[in-house]
C-alpha cells in the first residue's frame, strides 16, 4: 500500500485566517451598522420627545383672548433655527447652540386692534441640560447683548433701511424663577435714543431653561404697550405668559 501523502498545511492556515478576517470584517460592519441604526433611532426618539414636550408647553390661541392666529405654521416648520439668529450665535462671545435642532413654535398670535401686539412661543431642544443653561447665560451676558446689537446692525445694513437699534437686558420678569430676557428697541436714526422716541417699536425675548430645552417667548409691540419704569420691564401680559410657559415646562419636563 503506497504511503499516504501529506497535504501542505500552509494553504489551510491561510484559508482559516482569510475566513477569520472576513468574519471579523463582517462583525465590524455589522457593529458599525448597528451603532448607526441605534444612533438614528435615538435621534428620532429625542425629536419625537421634543415635539411632544413643545406641544404641551407652547401657547395656544385660548391662552390669549382677543388675539388671532395670523401666520406661521405650528410645529417644527414654524420655528426659526434657534432662539437667536444664527449670526448672533456665531458671534465671538455669543451663545452657542451646541447641538440644538430647529425648534417647535406656536402659531403667531396677534391682537388686531390698535395698538397691535404680536406674540409667539417656541421650544428649542439642546444637547443636554448644561448646554441649555449655558446658552441662556451667554445670551444674557454683556458679550451676548453686544452680539445681538451687532446682528441688528447687520440686518439693518442688509435691508438698507434707516433705523437705529438699542439692545438692553430686561429686569427679571418672574420673581423667584430663573427667567431672563432682552429688549431690542428700533427707532428712526434722528432720535437721540430709541427709549425716548415716540416713533419706536420693541421686541422682547424672554427665556428660561427646562432640562435640555430652551423655552422662549417673543413679544413685539409699540411704545404705547411699554411698561413704565426706570429700567426696561416686561409687560404684565408677558409676565403672565412666561409664568404660564414656566409652569407647563416644569410640569412636563422629562
Amino acid at each position: 500500500m503506497p504511503p499516504r501523502r501529506r497535504v501542505p498545511r500552509a494553504p489551510a492556515i491561510w484559508l482559516a485566517l482569510g475566513a477569520a478576517a472576513t468574519l471579523a470584517a463582517g462583525c465590524a460592519g455589522n457593529t458599525a451598522s448597528a451603532s448607526n441604526t441605534a444612533s438614528a433611532s435615538d435621534a428620532a426618539s429625542k425629536q419625537t420627545q421634543a415635539r411632544a414636550f413643545a406641544g404641551e408647553v407652547n401657547l395656544r390661541a385660548s391662552d390669549l383672548p382677543g388675539f388671532k392666529m395670523v401666520a406661521g405654521t405650528p410645529g417644527e416648520q414654524g420655528a426659526p433655527p434657534g432662539p437667536l439668529p444664527r449670526e448672533a450665535e456665531e458671534c465671538d462671545g455669543g451663545p452657542r447652540a451646541n447641538g440644538t435642532s430647529r425648534g417647535f413654535a406656536s402659531s403667531l398670535l396677534q391682537k388686531p386692534t390698535f395698538p397691535i401686539q404680536t406674540v409667539v412661543s417656541a421650544v428649542y431642544p439642546m444637547r443636554d441640560a448644561s448646554s441649555a443653561a449655558a446658552y441662556i447665560a451667554a445670551a444674557d451676558s454683556r458679550s451676548g447683548l453686544r452680539c445681538i446689537q451687532r446682528e441688528e446692525i447687520r440686518k439693518r445694513d442688509a435691508a438698507r433701511v434707516q433705523r437705529k437699534s438699542e439692545v438692553v437686558a430686561l429686569r427679571q420678569p418672574l420673581a423667584g424663577a430663573p427667567v431672563s430676557g432682552v429688549r431690542v428697541w428700533r427707532c428712526l436714526p434722528s432720535a437721540p435714543t430709541c427709549k425716548s422716541s415716540p416713533l419706536r417699536s420693541f421686541t422682547d425675548r424672554l427665556w428660561f431653561a427646562a432640562g435640555r430645552y430652551v423655552v422662549a417667548l417673543v413679544y413685539i409691540a409699540g411704545p404705547r404697550n411699554e411698561a413704565k419704569g426706570p429700567k426696561p420691564l416686561a409687560l404684565p401680559l408677558e409676565r403672565r405668559l412666561i409664568a404660564l410657559l414656566y409652569r407647563r415646562a416644569h410640569a412636563h419636563k422629562p
